[in-house]
């Protein structure tokens, strides 16, 4: 990695776990200035000490307020804001019809409200400032649908969606948006789906973190409108294209549980 993100400063929401947390370690060895956005104040605190220099923020996506609030404290400590890592996410796992409104509402609240409550607050810094740099964790569930994932790709195709159309708007202020799609990646939210469904016999392959964090970098610094990680996951969407009804029978097939799983 070269020398690009030294001293940046970089607002990375979810950063308590997971891709999160993978992606602020990079940064931090990459010589960033690394602002930690997360709910958890006390996991925060503690990576905080771990990546001696970064500010840590106790952050709910889903308030106004708390975001008004990262970003005053933002550049109260710096100054400035160079880049935004949209990751707050949450997780719905279960057939839709298995669903509740208020699951569909806290994950849309969440996925993709969340993340464009902090693109409208920190776009303003950025348009006066003339450059920025945007990146939304998006997934592969943004771009195709699978099997009880339903809610979780809805809001993630919105995510997508909204990215495609922010980047077209606010390039001419110097700012660019990348989308991020990673397939199934291990961390503390997925476990519990990845462990389960490898003691069913499927043949579940999850990605790192750390290898997302690493292709969120290079979304940034090459302005790559669109990564897919890993390389599989674009040529199934590719596949799509041609073979629709072949890709969502694979998607079946392969699923990680089956709907009975759910049952009481």
């Amino acid at each position: 990695m070269s020398n690009f993100f030294k001293n940046k400063v970089v607002i990375i929401t979810g950063a308590s776990s997971g891709i999160g947390l993978a992606t602020a370690r990079l940064l931090y060895q990459n010589g960033a200035k690394c602002v930690l956005a997360a709910r958890r104040k006390g996991l925060l605190e503690k990576i905080a000490k771990e990546l001696n220099g970064s500010l840590p923020i106790e952050t709910d996506v889903t308030k106004k307020d708390s975001l008004e609030n990262l970003v005053k404290e933002t550049l109260k400590v710096f100054g400035r804001i160079d880049i935004l890592i949209n990751n707050a996410g949450i997780l719905i796992y279960k057939p839709i019809e298995q669903c509740s409104e208020e699951e569909l509402r806290e994950v849309m609240e969440v996925n993709y409200f969340g993340a464009v409550g902090c693109v409208n607050a920190i776009l303003p810094i950025m348009k006066k400032q003339g450059s920025g740099a945007i990146a939304n964790v998006a997934s592969i569930a943004g771009k195709l649908g699978f099997p009880s994932l339903g809610y979780y790709a809805a809001s993630k195709f919105a995510l997508v969606g909204y990215s495609q159309a922010l980047r077209q708007e606010i390039k001419q202020y110097g700012i660019f948006v990348s989308a991020i799609y990673p397939g199934t990646v291990y961390t503390p939210m997925t476990e519990e789906i990845i462990e389960g469904a490898k003691k069913k016999g499927k043949n579940v392959l999850p990605i790192s973190a750390e290898k997302v964090a690493e292709k969120i970098l290079v979304a940034i610094e090459k302005k790559k409108s669109e990564v897919f990680v890993p390389r599989a996951t674009h040529f199934l969407y590719f596949l799509h294209f041609f073979f629709p009804k072949f890709t969502e029978w694979l998607a079946w097939k392969f699923r990680a549980s089956d709907p009975n799983d759910f049952k009481a």
